[in-house]
């Protein structure tokens, strides 16, 4: 499977209640995707207002690790379009609409 090179890059978001630990997602000539935000302890989600094949994940997806974030992302960035990566999350065993509201895990 084609894969995109991405890298994601510690910074510190603003928030009420002081910063907090967050990545970019950065791909070729430093090009800004989007953003791994950690929710709830240990699992992260991804976050975009401007790539589609981001916002295909859904909203809120959770992922156990950033190096989890980063396997699928460099997939989903390596695609062509929005429709593509849904087609791709429903076929793989990271859609489970029973159970988790259709999130993934």
């Amino acid at each position: 499977m084609k894969t995109a090179k991405i890298e994601l890059k510690q910074v510190k978001f603003g928030t009420l209640s002081g910063a907090t630990e967050g990545w970019m997602i950065v791909c070729e000539d430093d090009v800004i995707h989007g953003l791994v935000h950690r929710i709830d302890g240990d699992l992260f989600t991804i976050s975009s207002t401007t790539d589609e094949r981001i916002q295909a994940f859904g909203w809120c997806p959770m992922f156990d690790s950033l190096a989890h974030v980063q396997n699928d992302l460099e997939i989903a960035l390596a695609m062509q379009s929005a429709g593509e990566v849904e087609e791709w999350i429903e076929q793989s065993e990271r859609f489970d609409d029973e159970s988790h509201n259709g999130h993934l895990h």
